[in-house]
């Protein structure tokens, strides 16, 4: 999913692999994204995403493995171009998304290709609707990676030096926390500014 259109919060229990054959997407037009990623929130990775003109914040919990929570608002598009302009750009991830539906299912497959200083690098992700869920898996996949930390777009987002994240500016942390506080109480998730 490249983002929703309200304020979600549930589990994300997703699968992630190394693509073998990219030829898969030939034909396919992709989504240019490009996200950053920000510390600050205990437990939480604090990633900002565009895609066109529109954003989103999303809170991902730092465990590793197939399921993590996430929570995700539309944020305006003017703020977050303001803040990834912050980031250093050998922290950006830049990235083309393809979707290709599994047939017969309301699953998809999200295939990045990913550019930049991670450029040749091509990942493929299916969100499950249970950690038991059984799916076919398609000949041009190659090796799983789900539980590797090193292919969390948080890690790839590590500039070479091994610079850390950049600190929350004041209006991101304030934002993510409404909403993580939103999650946690059931109220109104949306992240917007005000």
């Amino acid at each position: 999913m490249i983002g929703a259109e309200t304020a979600t919060a549930a589990a994300e229990i997703e699968r992630k692999f190394l693509v073998r054959d990219s030829g898969i997407v030939a034909g396919l037009a992709g989504t240019p994204l490009v996200q950053g990623y920000f510390s600050g929130l205990e437990g939480w990775t604090l990633r900002l995403r565009t895609a066109g003109d529109r954003a989103w914040l999303t809170l991902k919990s730092a465990q590793s493995g197939m399921t993590r929570q996430e929570i995700e608002s539309p944020v305006p598009f003017e703020l977050a171009s303001r803040l990834l302009a912050s980031v250093p750009p050998d922290q950006l991830i830049s990235k083309i998304r393809y979707r290709l539906p599994v047939p017969g299912t309301a699953l998809a497959w999200e295939i990045d290709r990913f550019l930049e200083r991670h450029h040749g690098l091509w990942l493929a992700e299916i969100e499950l609707p249970r950690a038991d869920y059984v799916v076919d898996l398609p000949a041009w996949l190659g090796p799983e990676v789900t539980g590797d930390p090193r292919y969390h777009n948080a890690a790839l987002a590590v500039s070479p030096g091994g610079a850390a994240p950049l600190p929350a500016p004041a209006e991101l942390l304030a934002l993510a926390r409404r909403l993580l506080e939103g999650a946690q109480s059931g109220r109104d998730l949306h992240a917007g500014a005000d």
